[in-house]
């Protein structure tokens, strides 16, 4: 059973991830622009993470981590290869390695709000007693 979970969570992030990447780089989510100016829309990569750390068994990092990273050459070479680049590749490959940065950032914000929620369920079972 943890290894079906294991893999549903590196591949809802792959999922997840592939679809938010291609979806701000053909301008499904905010502007049109496809420079990169720091915009807030690298926030999204939260959500991949925060999912898929919920949907794994253990290892609630490493498998955001992997689905990410798997994700990153498929959607370097579509990004490449099928939607015009108006950037270099090197700038291309480091707004998608900050993507892939704030995908386990929102793995680590799942993690956070768990132990803050059991936490809390503890603190309350003792209260009853």
């Amino acid at each position: 059973m943890t290894s079906y979970r294991y893999w549903l969570g590196i591949l809802s992030c792959f999922l997840l991830f592939s679809l938010v990447f291609l979806g701000q780089q053909t301008g499904l989510f905010g502007s049109t622009d496809h420079e990169h100016h720091g915009e807030t829309g690298l926030l999204l990569f939260v959500v991949p993470g925060a999912i898929a750390s919920y949907l794994s068994s253990r290892k609630r990092l490493l498998c955001p981590l992997l689905g990410a990273l798997y994700a990153l050459p498929l959607c370097l070479l579509i990004r490449h290869f099928w939607l015009t680049p108006s950037s270099s590749f090197w700038q291309e490959l480091a707004y998608a390695t900050s993507a892939v940065f704030w995908c386990v950032f929102g793995a680590m914000l799942m993690l956070f709000a768990l132990g803050l929620l059991q936490t809390l369920q503890q603190l309350h079972r003792r209260q009853r007693q």
